[in-house]
C-alpha cells in the first residue's frame, strides 16, 4: 500500500510598497514573505489575498506565481517533515488598515525592506532569490 507524502501548504505573497518589499520576522528570527496556510477549499491565490489583507491591511491583486519549493523546518513541529510553500506577486491596491502586531503565532513583526538590503538579511535563500527575480 502505498502512503501519499503529506504535508502543509503555505501560501506567501510579495507586495511591494513604495519600492519596498514587505517581510515578517518569524519567531526563529528569520525574515520571511507575509503568508500562511491554505484553507480547506481555498485556491492559492485566495489564500494569498486573504492573507495580505490580514497581515499587511492592504488589499491586493494576485498576480503569477514567483516560486514554489519544498522547505524542511527542522525546529518546527509541524513543518519538520516539510512545507510547500508557494510565492505570488502581489499589487496592492489600497490599504484599508495597518499591519498586524498580533498574529495567529503571537506578536508579529512587519517591515518594508529597499530590494538592496534583502540579500543581507537572514532569511531562506529561495525567498531571496524569488524577490531577485521580480525585480529584473
Amino acid at each position: 500500500m502505498h502512503n501519499p507524502y503529506t504535508v502543509p501548504i503555505s501560501v506567501k505573497c510579495i507586495v511591494i510598497e513604495d519600492g519596498k518589499v514587505w517581510l515578517r520576522k518569524n519567531e526563529r528570527n528569520e525574515w520571511e514573505l507575509p503568508g500562511g496556510k491554505l484553507d480547506e477549499g481555498e485556491q492559492p491565490e485566495q489564500t494569498a489575498a486573504r492573507e495580505a489583507l490580514e497581515e499587511l491591511g492592504a488589499r491586493v491583486s494576485v498576480g503569477k506565481p514567483v516560486g514554489a519549493t519544498l522547505y524542511k523546518i527542522i525546529v518546527s513541529p509541524d513543518e519538520n517533515r516539510g512545507v510547500f510553500v508557494i510565492a505570488y506577486v502581489c499589487e496592492l491596491l489600497e490599504r484599508v488598515d495597518g499591519v498586524e502586531h498580533i498574529g495567529e503565532a503571537g506578536l508579529a513583526e512587519f517591515r518594508a525592506f529597499p530590494f538592496a538590503e534583502i540579500s543581507q538579511l537572514p532569511m531562506p535563500s529561495f525567498y531571496k532569490d524569488w524577490i531577485a527575480n521580480i525585480q529584473s
